[in-house]
């Protein structure tokens, strides 16, 4: 075991990869088992020793292979990172000038598209003042012929209604006559009825006078027979009482029953 692990160390002192060493290790130990004298031992051990000095050459070769392959290839990434810095420069250059003719293509063409936009602006205008034009004439000339249809629809409808208005008041006129007529009339007619009322109310009114001058006459006779009856009943009372203040009295009911006689 002591050998295999010098085995070990010297193949790693020469920068053997430990997959390695530790293969020819046990390769070197399964050898050792099936050899059975020194000699052998020896021997193996010698060709393991120029197999591990052999290997060590060759990965001393393969090391500086690597090295040499690194050593190219970071001059090959140098070499091309300085074309890309020198692309860098040409395309920002290119950018540079194609930007610069982008800007004067889009000036050039703002230009023409502002040109293009004030010249159909123009044009615009101009077809606006044209049709504004023609429908103002157009309008002007609609608004005479309405104003002399209007004109002469009023014309019509003045005379239309001067005539109706004379057809009318001659009717009323008409009317008023005929209404006049049947007041007159009925004023005659409702004259002659109170007239005759009148006369018939006087007539009446004058026999009644003739009655209540007949009722009187005789109311007056009657009264005049009472008050004398009275007069002579009083004179006898007078006579016959002799105490001044009861004839007082029978004289005041003799007066008034005469005035309510009367």
């Amino acid at each position: 075991m002591s050998r295999s692990m010098a085995l070990y160390n010297a193949l790693s002192a020469i920068s053997v990869p430990p997959e390695k060493a530790k293969a020819v290790v046990e390769a070197w130990e399964a050898e050792v088992r099936n050899v059975a004298t020194k000699s052998d031992l020896v021997r193996v051990e010698k060709q393991l020793i120029q197999k591990t000095v052999d290997l060590g050459r060759e990965l001393r070769g393969s090391s500086k292979e690597l090295g040499d392959t690194v050593k190219t290839h970071g001059e090959q990434i140098n070499a091309l990172s300085q074309a890309i810095v020198t692309q860098g420069i040409e395309l920002r250059a290119e950018m540079k000038e194609q930007s610069s003719e982008l800007r004067t293509e889009i000036k050039d063409q703002g230009n023409e598209l502002r040109a293009s936009i004030e010249k159909q602006g123009n044009d615009f205008r101009l077809a606006m003042e044209k049709q504004s034009n023609e429908l103002r004439s157009e309008i002007r000339e609609q608004g005479s012929e309405f104003r002399s249809a209007m004109e002469k629809q009023s014309s019509e409808l003045r005379a239309e209604i001067k005539e109706q208005g004379s057809e009318f008041r001659l009717a009323i006129e008409k009317q008023g006559h005929e209404f006049r007529i049947s007041m007159e009339k009925q004023g005659q007619q409702l004259s002659t009825e109170f007239k005759n009322q009148v006369s018939e109310l006087k007539n009446l009114m004058t026999k009644q006078g003739t009655e209540m001058k007949d009722q009187g006459v005789e109311l007056r006779t009657t009264i005049k027979g009472q008050e004398t009856a009275l007069l002579l009943q009083g004179v006898k009372l007078e006579a016959s009482i002799t105490d001044g203040r009861v004839k007082n009295q029978v004289r005041a009911l003799a007066r008034l029953a005469s005035s309510s006689l009367l």
